[in-house]
């Protein structure tokens, strides 16, 4: 995307209003985004859990 997009200046502008908003806090922001979505009516999915490090076995492992 192009940083000069006015769409993409509007975003970051949003951002920086929340950002001020809930004094920088994502937890709050995301709670509130998400009470906002629900009141709207949308649903949300669950995505799928990513691998972490400890998930993924080590190649030693895989050989026994």
């Amino acid at each position: 995307m192009n940083p000069a997009d006015p769409v993409v200046a509007e975003i970051h502008a949003a951002r920086e209003r929340l950002s001020e908003q809930y004094h920088n806090d994502l937890l709050a922001y995301s709670e509130a985004a998400e009470a906002h979505c629900h009141a709207l009516g949308f649903r949300f999915a669950e995505s799928p859990r990513c691998q972490t490090i400890q998930d993924v076995p080590l190649q030693a492992e895989i050989r026994g």
